[in-house]
């Protein structure tokens, strides 16, 4: 191996333990657009590296790295394209890598985005857990974050260096490790969650009507974020509270919930209280990874309570839920379709 690969190798290296300087993450990202070859084989190197540390993301794994991809770091690794790069070119870098890397039942994804500032990350994490999957996440500050199905959660490089900042979209419950000089922050659709070290449950995924912030103990402050002009200042949460956020109506609603019962999903359990059918049809279809079709009017406003284990079957559910028999439903392949009883 010459040296100019040797150069390379430890910037890919020191990509995935995050000790690159802003100079070297510049030369990486040049060098990954230089060739489609060195695309590939930063990808394989990432779905190595993935596979010996994901979910919890240390700042130093070198060690246990190589020691996984000995085998793969005794090649040369491929140099194409001119090594020397052209500064005027680097805003015009396109975000071209995207790396899929299949754990269990979460995906973990790793990938350079464009820079709009100097200070900007090239990389960030995202967990992705499909329909009738839930994922544990360990965040390098500690905090365990429960991403619920058909969710995301998603945070820079740079998450726990100078802030503690995710995304999410989905459901996540989350135990976030205390830090007084760094406040922890949920971004998720207009809202934005607040905390220093707490545990909340909070609710949005893109095709339900609201977001919602159920606290279980400590304390939140909840913000819309771009509501600055009406001045209605932070929502602070209290233990057993939930706020809802109407994304239609642009309204907010405070009520009282049982604490222990928002986080329920965690341990694979089914609670609703009073809930139109609708909203807990969502929930099944994530749960049991199914679509599930309403073909009866009256089904869609009716109103139900129920818990369910982890065990308990769809058509057990369904079955508990018509007390009344006004309903029958069928499966065909990954569709149960439900029709009123004639």
């Amino acid at each position: 191996m010459n040296t100019e690969e040797k150069h390379i190798e430890d910037l890919l290296l020191g990509y995935f333990a995050g000790e690159l300087s802003e100079v070297e993450e510049k030369e990486l990202l040049l060098w990954l657009e230089a060739d489609e070859a060195n695309k590939k084989y930063f990808s394989e190197m990432a779905d190595s590296w993935a596979i010996a540390h994901v979910p919890l993301f240390k700042s130093s794994m070198k060690g246990d790295f190589l020691d996984h991809f000995g085998d793969q770091m005794k090649k040369s690794v491929p140099l194409k394209g001119n090594s020397s790069f052209n500064w005027r070119i680097l805003g015009k870098v396109a975000a071209s890598v995207l790396l899929v890397v299949a754990i269990s039942t979460t995906s973990y994804y790793a990938g350079k985005t464009g820079r709009n500032s100097e200070k900007e990350q090239i990389a960030w994490f995202e967990t992705v857990t499909p329909a009738g999957s839930q994922s544990k996440v360990i965040l390098p500050d500690r905090s365990v974050v429960w991403v619920n199905a058909g969710s995301s959660l998603k945070y820079n490089m740079d998450f726990n260096k100078q802030h503690r900042e995710v995304s999410l979209v989905g459901e996540a419950y989350f135990d976030v490790a205390k830090d007084s000089l760094r406040p922890f922050v949920v971004k998720s659709g207009k809202l934005d969650i607040k905390v220093l070290g707490t545990k909340f449950n909070v609710k949005a995924y893109e095709n339900e009507e609201t977001i919602d912030v159920a606290l279980v103990s400590g304390k939140v402050n909840v913000r819309l974020a771009g509501n600055k002009e009406e001045k209605t200042g932070d929502i602070i949460l209290a233990p057993n509270r939930m706020v809802s956020y109407n994304k239609e109506t642009d309204q907010v609603k405070m009520s009282k919930v049982d604490g222990a019962s928002v986080y329920a999903w965690t341990n694979g359990r089914i609670e609703f209280n009073e809930q139109p059918f609708d909203r807990i049809a969502k929930d099944l279809e994530r749960k049991f990874n199914v679509e599930i079709r309403i073909n009866s009017k009256s089904l869609h406003k009716e109103i139900f309570s129920g818990s369910f284990s982890a065990n308990q079957t769809l058509d057990y559910i369904l079955h508990e839920v018509d007390v009344e028999k006004k309903y029958t439903w069928r499966q065909v392949d990954n569709v149960f379709i439900i029709n009123d009883k004639k």
